[in-house]
């Protein structure tokens, strides 16, 4: 078993009073075989903690919060949530954001899509949250809690920082182009760098579209090139051949968002109350 190297311990554990109740439990929220497997697997840790004093009050902490579904991905994606002091790192931190106006929906999405944002210093936690809100982001959207994870901890600030000086060097933006997309789509701060200039190259030389032009429209960028743009982009190439369209149409007249951010964060706010 790939966990036993890393906490062999584990082999010390009564498999009855122990092991058993604690993988039962974990069956009965929802993991499959499968995924209670890789989970454990990952987290060995897990089967060293009380199930009375650990694990059931961390799963009815999130549960209090989030939907069966997603402790399910907590779970399954940030296991060790399970093994914190939540009244000592995550609660401070709740009601920090709770008095500054963030509402619960946003709290929720936090807790099950980017926990780690919870678990920083909460004098750290306070002063983020007053920058993104210096930034003219709504506490009370879902891209604030984005942005949260975007400038969040120094590796997603490295990122950040990173993506900005290629947007300014390779693409030509301004800093105000930059915070402007940043507002409206906070995911496109956190892309690779092969997704930028992919997305760009293909928008820019491949399409004719001006690089000042996708800051308006910046959630392209989180787009699938092989799966989204580029399929809408060859029909309105063939639209512009047949002369059906103009050949100045600016990008903000294609339909490429499908789902707009409004609907998708009603749609995502409404997931979290189920």
């Amino acid at each position: 078993m790939t966990y036993l190297p890393s906490h062999p311990r584990v082999l010390l554990a009564d498999p009855e009073k122990t092991l058993s109740p604690e993988i039962e439990f974990l069956s009965s929220v929802g993991l499959s075989r499968v995924d209670l497997a890789r989970v454990l697997s990952f987290n060995p840790y897990l089967l060293s903690r009380s199930l009375e004093n650990q694990i059931v009050p961390s799963y009815n902490f999130l549960r209090n919060m989030i939907s069966q579904k997603n402790v399910v991905a907590v779970l399954k994606r940030k296991s060790w949530m399970f093994l914190e002091n939540h009244s000592r790192n995550v609660m401070p931190n709740i009601e920090a954001l709770r008095e500054l106006g963030m509402p619960r929906a946003c709290i929720s999405l936090l807790l099950a899509h980017d926990t780690q944002v919870l678990m920083h210093n909460y004098d750290e936690l306070v002063q983020l949250v007053n920058e993104v809100k210096g930034m003219r982001f709504d506490l009370k959207k879902s891209t604030f809690v984005v942005a949260l994870r975007a400038l969040c901890g120094k590796s997603s600030r490295a990122i950040w920082n990173r993506n900005r000086e290629i947007y300014k060097r390779s693409w030509g933006w301004s800093d105000d182009d930059v915070i402007s997309a940043f507002r409206k789509s906070p995911q496109c701060m956190i892309l690779s760098e092969k997704k930028i200039m992919q997305t760009m190259d293909f928008l820019v030389n491949k399409m004719g579209w001006s690089a000042s032009m996708i800051p308006t429209h910046p959630i392209i960028l989180c787009f699938s090139l092989e799966n989204r743009i580029i399929p809408k982009c060859s029909v309105v190439k063939v639209l512009m051949k047949k002369g059906l369209v103009d050949e100045k149409l600016s990008l903000t007249d294609v339909d490429l968002m499908g789902i707009g951010e409004e609907e998708k964060r009603k749609k995502d706010e409404a997931e979290l109350q189920n």
